[in-house]
């Protein structure tokens, strides 16, 4: 097992606002510190993960392929702010999907833990030392499962603070 940590965060209304199925570029927009949490890991040397559930596919508001544009715009602002996502893991299933092999129960959709377990046997991650970051119970349930220290994101604030208070819990940062 790696001994290399890595940050977890969750997509819509943790990194960027989001208006209800968010998968429109028009409507990309970047929360309060976001570009500069990502900077702030990236300065650490601690990899990006984005573990997003993407049931808008699953219920037939938007395809994959909108889902994948809008998440390598995503990866291309963040560049562009001098930030690094190392991966974007997603998670089309719902209860309500629409397509009958994309309804739940399934091990990716949080609050189950799939996406991460997976991204860290991708990248050699460490769970018991990473973090996870996200706006919902279920963001913190996976990241608990899979072994993470978590921390509660409230959109109205500050990324970077919250980013910089949880690497400090887990000892990555000063």
């Amino acid at each position: 097992m790696s001994s290399r940590a890595a940050l977890f965060l969750d997509r819509d209304n943790t990194l960027v606002a989001d208006n209800g199925y968010l998968h429109q570029i028009s409507d990309f927009r970047w929360l309060d510190g976001a570009p500069d949490a990502l900077r702030f890991a990236r300065m650490l040397n601690i990899p990006v993960f984005i573990v997003t559930n993407q049931g808008g596919i699953g219920r037939g508001i938007f395809t994959t392929d909108e889902m994948h544009q809008f998440n390598a715009y995503l990866m291309t602002q963040a560049a562009d702010a001098g930030a690094e996502i190392a991966d974007i893991a997603y998670c089309p299933h719902h209860p309500q999907a629409i397509f009958p092999h994309l309804k739940t129960p399934c091990s990716c959709r949080k609050p189950e833990p799939g996406m991460l377990l997976s991204l860290a046997e991708k990248w050699q991650i460490n769970l018991n030392s990473s973090v996870m970051i996200g706006d919902r119970q279920s963001d913190i349930e996976a990241g608990e499962a899979a072994g993470c220290i978590t921390r509660l994101y409230h959109p109205e604030g500050n990324l970077l603070h919250c980013v910089k208070s949880a690497l400090e819990q887990a000892g990555l940062a000063d």
